[in-house]
């Protein structure tokens, strides 16, 4: 945007004509500063409100704009401070689209994971604006933005993402101005509450107050932006760009036919977004830009001059709101005519003569007056309801929040926000298998989530584990896997320490009178559990899985040698085909997930299987979050048969699986499968495998198949 230096009394011009909001026109004035047409009083002039009263801050004489009015020449897109940076050297004009490939949304992918997903980028932005500064961000249900100063919570509004990524700057940009609150705009709140409290302002004087001190604020928070962050400027762009480009462009570009709210209107787009003063908003309000610029020059200079700034608009704006309300002494007109004219629908057909009809008008006008002296000066100002939400309309735009009334009408699905929420406590998160380990180049996404366990699947937990106690006492005896330190004497040794035993060697001349200590410890051991949760393991295959498991881990978990790792998969989404070409799974127990220890019971049959990514994903997390690099490693796969999912099924997933299986073996790890139902091509697909078909023998035969394959 190129600043011109141009005079802000120049660029407002001089014009003769006002306007009358009653009319609708520009017109001359009269003698008494009247509407020739409509006789409404038009003298609105500022001259007299520019005293000592208004001039809390040093105005300055006809300050320099740019050509289209900018008092401070912001030389960034949209009204924005800083130069444009070349940061984004994918090109495009989305900054976002950089996320970690997420900036655009894939066909079939599931919004609530979707969105998760931005919540965390957006929450590491606003980390980024200041580290040291607590905030806990979360999208808003309706469509609105906000900050709270007192416990920190950023409310986004989230009905702009919830079906595609196209305003993914947009909600950007509010995060970071939002972040940048908290940061810089306590001293301004602090300000506030005194300057209320000192001056007794009513409620609609606090409206106007905090309207005008959040406007210039505004301003000032992303000036600072520019300072810290300066590639972060472009999503403040993009905010402004749709909320005065898109959202208030029918509020800014009109005529309001309060005159109140529209010089309301005038200050907020001065402040924002000069662009959408027109030609024939600067002949309305002329004056009173003039005013405006000569407030705001210096305004954004340091904290002392934004509250300067504020100060003087907001002892302006309400000295013109006095003069406005006392100008319209008949301002009850309106609702006269509306009474005369329903009166003469009503009564229109009865013989009244024109003095009987002048009678009724004046008791109603008598009525009116009394009931507007009673009125303040902003129910005066704002009579109507409708003027009452354009008034709320005017005001919330200097919140970045939509028209008032037109929050109802953006609302995130209830059921959309349950999911966010419940993926959120989940710990969900995203990772990618290698190409080449996977059958399809489409299948490398692996979705991670913990359970949450509810309270009937704790109890389910708690009745297996009581039903299990003998298989899992049995376990513990027959296992015995680690941490017995075993010490061996080798004896008729020729070095080492003297074996008193063999004393009496000596005068043989034998030297074999020593003997050796060698002390026996077991490695480390991860052990991994890992279970299919496809359909077909619904009914009592799950619920025996889910009893081994358990029983498994009440036998091992105590073991300080051991690491133990409770894991299921899916595939395709949780609900039929809700994420194709997915592998899903779901962490049970972990040695880091310490805060539900029931968590197990809540296992159950979801959707289809992909034996072999999961095994390979099953790996690599028990590979990035053990504290025994070199430790053993040993997975027990529960299942029933043979994979089958989305292009993974038949003898090409049964290979697929035998891959993976070998890949993991080649990396030291020992698997064993245990069979539940059918268990079909067990050895096509596995080296070591069992089958259940007892739960009751569950002790015996892992046992037996554990230290055969693990050699203790």
């Amino acid at each position: 945007m190129d600043y011109t230096d141009t005079s802000i009394d120049k660029w407002t011009g001089e014009y003769s004509e006002e306007y009358c909001y009653s009319c609708q026109k520009f017109i001359e004035a009269d003698m008494d500063g009247k509407c020739p047409i409509c006789e409404e009083q038009l003298d609105f002039g500022t001259d007299a409100w520019g005293s000592g009263d208004t001039a809390k801050t040093a105005i300055s004489d006809a300050p320099s704009v740019s050509s289209t009015g900018d008092v401070w020449g912001r030389t960034g897109s949209g009204y924005t401070w800083g130069r444009e940076t070349t940061w984004n050297r994918w090109g495009g004009s989305s900054m976002s689209g950089m996320w970690g490939g997420y900036g655009i949304q894939t066909l079939h992918d599931d919004n609530a994971a979707r969105m998760l997903r931005h919540k965390r980028h957006l929450d590491s932005l606003c980390k980024v604006v200041d580290p040291t500064v607590h905030h806990d961000l979360m999208f808003a249900a309706t469509a609105t933005a906000y900050t709270n100063m007192q416990t920190g919570q950023i409310v986004i509004d989230g009905t702009l993402i919830q079906n595609n990524d196209d305003k993914l700057d947009t909600v950007a940009g509010l995060a970071i101005h939002e972040k940048l609150h908290l940061v810089h705009t306590p001293p301004l709140v602090t300000w506030e509450r005194q300057y209320i409290r000192d001056n007794d302002l009513d409620h609609w004087e606090q409206k106007l107050f905090h309207s005008i001190g959040n406007c210039v604020e505004d301003e000032y928070i992303e000036k600072q932006l520019a300072k810290d962050c300066a590639g972060f400027v472009q999503y403040i762009s993009k905010t402004k760009q749709h909320y005065f480009d898109e959202q208030m462009k029918d509020i800014l570009e009109k005529a309001e036919k309060n005159p109140y709210i529209d010089l309301m209107n005038t200050m907020l787009a001065f402040i924002r977004y000069p662009e959408k003063i027109d030609k024939n908003r600067k002949r309305r309000h002329a004056k009173h830009i003039q005013f405006f610029a000569r407030a705001l020059a210096k305004a954004l200079d340091d904290r002392e001059t934004v509250i300067k700034a504020v100060e003087t608009l907001f002892v302006y704006m309400k000295k013109v709101a006095e003069k406005m309300a006392g100008d319209m002494p008949d301002g009850s007109m309106g609702e006269v005519a509306k009474r005369m004219e329903d009166m003469r629908k009503t009564f229109g057909d009865t013989e009244l003569s024109d003095s009987d009809w002048k009678k009724i008008e004046d008791k109603i006008k008598k009525e009116e007056l009394t009931k507007t002296s009673r009125m303040s000066t902003y129910g005066k100002l704002l009579p109507s309801g409708e003027e009452r939400r354009r008034w709320g309309s005017t005001c919330g735009a200097t919140e970045y929040s939509p028209p008032e009334g037109d929050e109802h009408k953006r609302m995130l699905d209830e059921s959309l926000i349950d999911e966010i929420e419940r993926l959120e406590d989940s710990d969900y998160t995203e990772t990618q298998l290698g190409k080449s380990e996977c059958l399809s180049a489409r299948q490398t996404k692996i979705t991670w989530q913990k359970a949450v366990p509810k309270e009937r699947e704790n109890d389910i937990y708690k009745r297996d584990a009581l039903k299990m106690r003998p298989q899992t006492n049995l376990l513990k005896r027959k296992i015995q896997l680690y941490g017995n330190r075993e010490v061996l004497t080798i004896r008729n040794q020729k070095r080492g320490r003297i074996d008193k035993r063999n004393l009496h060697r000596i005068p043989m001349d034998r030297l074999d009178i020593f003997k050796a200590t060698i002390t026996k410890e077991d490695k480390p051991l991860d052990v991994c559990l890992l279970v299919d949760e496809s359909g077909s393991m619904g009914g009592g295959r799950i619920e025996n899985a889910r009893k081994a498991c358990i029983s498994i881990k009440e036998a091992l978990q105590d073991n300080s040698m051991l690491n133990l790792w409770v894991m299921g998969h899916t595939a395709d989404g949780e609900r039929w085909h809700s994420d194709p070409n997915t592998t899903n799974m779901t962490i049970y127990h972990s040695p880091k997930m310490t805060d539900r220890p029931l968590a197990c019971g809540a296992m159950h049959a979801k959707c289809e299987n992909r034996d072999g990514n999961a095994i390979l994903a099953a790996a690599g997390k028990v590979r990035e979050e053990t504290d025994a690099p070199m430790s053993n490693k040993l997975m027990i796969v529960f299942s029933d048969g043979s994979p089958a999912a989305i292009g993974y099924g038949g003898m090409s997933g049964i290979e697929h699986t035998a891959k993976a299986v070998k890949s993991c073996e080649a990396k030291g790890w020992s698997i064993i499968q245990v069979g539940f139902g059918g268990a079909h091509f067990q050895e096509r697909m596995f080296t070591n495998h069992i089958y259940i078909d007892d739960i009751n023998n569950i002790a015996t035969k892992v046992a037996k198949i554990i230290r055969r394959v693990i050699k203790v």
